[in-house]
């Protein structure tokens, strides 16, 4: 009976446990949100999301601007005097174990992405590296955290705003219950726009394409 307790203990471990590397921007998939919130900072104060969000939604002042704001949204000094409360509040959220988005404003150190939580665990990221950052150094990069896993490689054809056809490289790795890609961003104004590299739980993808299924209407019924 000890032995099968101490196997499932070893199994819930391995399921619910990110794995040892596989770290994005100080993060890893499958870490509790109250791991990701430790560290993660707000992107124009520099100083702890989770400490200024406590206060932020403490703030009688604040709260008071956020309903002055909703009910007339020409005051602009009620606005930006407001404007983390919905953001503040989503990270509760993902604190109490909703599904939710939460911007980067929230976690600065993913450039311009998001992060994505289910069950209070990270379950996906977007982060942006900078415009010149080669994506042959980000393969290498990406591949070295997954074990030396290889990515494999394609062309993604884009039809731009303007016109234009774009042509972006494309990293994809499925590994350790990771889907993994890394793409290139190109503008035909602004040119090399860096990469973006989204990480995600594979076996939540799944969950979430198998409730697509089971949920939506049919097209021929």
């Amino acid at each position: 009976m000890k032995a099968s307790l101490s196997l499932a203990a070893l199994l819930l471990g391995v399921l619910c446990c990110p794995a040892p590397g596989q770290t994005f921007k100080g993060h890893k998939i499958g870490e509790t949100a109250e791991q990701f919130f430790s560290i993660a900072r707000m992107a124009e104060h520099n100083t702890l999301t989770k400490q200024y969000c406590k206060e932020c939604l403490a703030n009688p002042k604040v709260l008071k601007a956020y309903d002055r704001a909703k009910s007339h949204p020409s005051d602009l000094r009620a606005v930006l005097l407001s404007v983390d409360v919905d953001g503040c509040r989503s990270i509760q959220s993902a604190l109490d174990g909703k599904d939710i988005r939460v911007d980067a404003r929230y976690a600065a150190e993913l450039g311009s992405g998001w992060a994505d939580f289910h069950n209070a665990r990270l379950v996906r990221l977007r982060l942006t590296l900078k415009a010149g950052t080669p994506i042959e150094d980000v393969v290498t990069d990406v591949s070295k955290e997954l074990g030396g896993a290889e990515a494999v490689m394609s062309l993604v054809t884009r039809q731009a705003a303007v016109g234009g056809i774009l042509q972006e490289r494309r990293a994809t790795w499925n590994v350790n219950n990771l889907q993994v890609e890394a793409d290139e961003m190109r503008d035909f104004e602004y040119g090399d726009m860096g990469v973006a590299v989204v990480v995600a739980d594979s076996a939540y993808l799944k969950e979430k394409e198998a409730t697509r299924e089971a949920t939506r209407p049919s097209t021929i019924h």
